[in-house]
């Protein structure tokens, strides 16, 4: 969905140094929280830890984090606390891996020091950020590295590839197969940790796009493009879906003839303008031809092909209801500056303003059926994966991904589960199974200390008590402060 404008890399990394910094990026000193700015030696005692693999608890033990390590894991009455560690007593607290969201745009010039900190105070220990610059990403990792800035790690993707004209300027629009080529490589060689698809990209366009991020080592994700049917995107290797895109559509009897309709509509005078009014006259037709046999062959093939999910339920409902007045009222807000969600009015929104009260009340029925959706899907055993869409209407830094765990329970998904969407599949998602996601001893010490059991209730991950990004802890007193510090750099007073 919606993302900050950028524009062409101005230097050129390697793909695997990219992602190799986005991994091992030194999470933020505290400097301003008045810690020291080299890593220290942690001991957590009494925990009561949460194996997110299986769902164990593992009670009564010490973690012994040393540099960004998880250096031990023993029980209480075996473990050797070193000299000088800072201790934190979790009698009664759960420790489970530190968080990710799977979807977000944090990293623009100053929007960085808005969000960053905050999805780190909520346990946001990594994000997938879904369209940026290469220097942002790398701007954000070293103010971290220098203690001005507290933020999880950072795995980027460059500029959207679109079709043309492209939807948000600062998009790349390729115009044929072999422009999109040429894109893809410029992107790999620019650093982009992946390829960032998009809804007008051709078929032919998106083919040429798959193959050569094959060919460069790239894992491509996104949007599956208006053209292009959901099984062909999954069959050609796309890694992730995100929001659903397109398939409500794809789950309807009536798929093939409404893409034709929308071919015919691009091909037109007026183009991509007239696919706008086409698209928006067919929501009533894919609510009233859902077909769930439909549905469940399609997840099949998804799940086969290992294709994840990434439905961003939370701002699927957010942009469903955003005719609701109410939501500006959320206390949430105050971590959100006036001149940012003034944006958030549907007057002032290019894909929002010409709805009318039948329109929205019928993508309320669009989003009812997004989540019978999920079900489907999850119940078919496809993978899923955790992510927000930051920076879009009522979209707040970590506290959405809490509330995005708890939409996928209301969906079926156990504690467990949920919690895995946001730990452990995030790691396999970037094979990183030997860094990330778990907590185990060799593990990156990328934690979150809990008052309460998540796999008791989901709910209660919302409940940090401290964080660890990157073997450096963030006490509670911290953590207070750097909400304290967000809510006033969003009031104007940094």
């Amino acid at each position: 969905m919606r993302a900050f404008p950028s524009l062409h890399f101005t230097r050129c990394v390697r793909h695997a140094s990219a992602v190799a910094l986005a991994l091992g990026s030194a999470a933020a000193p505290l400097r301003a929280q008045g810690t020291s700015t080299t890593p220290s030696t942690v001991a957590i005692t009494h925990a009561t830890i949460v194996d997110v693999a299986t769902g164990r608890l593992t009670s009564g033990h010490t973690i012994i984090v040393s540099g960004n390590k998880i250096a031990s894991i023993s029980p209480d009455s075996r473990a050797r606390i070193p000299a000088g560690a800072r201790v934190l007593d979790a009698t009664g607290k759960f420790v489970i891996p530190g968080l990710w969201d799977m979807h977000v745009h944090a990293t623009g010039p100053g929007i960085d020091r808005l969000f960053l900190p905050v999805l780190a105070a909520n346990g946001v220990t990594g994000v997938r950020d879904m369209w940026g610059r290469v220097a942002w990403f790398d701007s954000a990792r070293a103010q971290t590295a220098r203690g001005d800035l507290v933020a999880p790690r950072i795995v980027g993707s460059g500029h959207i590839l679109d079709g043309a004209p492209a939807i948000w300027p600062g998009s790349t629009g390729v115009k044929d197969a072999a422009e999109a080529r040429r894109m893809v490589d410029s992107l790999a060689a620019g650093g982009a940790a992946f390829i960032k698809v998009y809804s007008r990209l051709t078929p032919d366009e998106f083919r040429a796009a798959a193959e050569q991020a094959k060919a460069r080592g790239l894992p491509f994700a996104g949007h599956v493009p208006s053209l292009v049917s959901v099984g062909e995107a999954s069959d050609l290797g796309m890694k992730s879906i995100e929001h659903l895109q397109m398939l409500a559509n794809a789950c309807s009897r009536d798929e093939d003839a409404m893409r034709a309709d929308y071919a015919a509509a691009v091909a037109s005078a007026k183009a991509w303008d007239s696919a706008g009014i086409v698209s928006r006259a067919q929501a009533r037709r894919v609510v009233d031809t859902y077909d769930p046999a439909r549905c469940r062959a399609l997840a099949q093939r998804v799940k086969q092909n290992g294709t994840w999910m990434v439905p961003t339920l939370t701002v699927l409902r957010s942009v469903a209801y955003l005719d609701d007045s109410t939501l500006a009222a959320d206390a949430r807000m105050a971590y959100v500056p006036r001149f940012f969600s003034a944006t958030w009015n549907p007057k002032n929104d290019f894909r929002f303003k010409m709805l009318t009260a039948q329109d929205w009340a019928l993508r309320k029925e669009v989003y009812a059926q997004q989540r019978k959706i999920v079900t489907l899907l999850h119940e078919a055993g496809v993978s899923f994966l955790a992510g927000t869409d930051l920076s879009n209407p009522y979209i707040f830094p970590g506290f959405s991904l809490h509330e995005e765990l708890r939409n996928l329970v209301s969906l079926g998904f156990t504690p467990l589960e949920a919690l895995q969407s946001a730990t452990r599949n995030p790691a396999r998602y970037l094979a990183a199974t030997d860094s990330l996601g778990a907590v185990a001893a060799g593990q990156l010490a990328d934690l979150v200390i809990l008052d309460a059991n998540p796999l008791r209730d989901i709910a209660n991950t919302e409940k940090v008590h401290a964080v660890v990004l990157n073997g450096r802890l963030v006490d509670s007193t911290q953590r207070q402060g750097l909400l304290e510090e967000a809510r006033k750099r969003a009031a104007g007073r940094p």
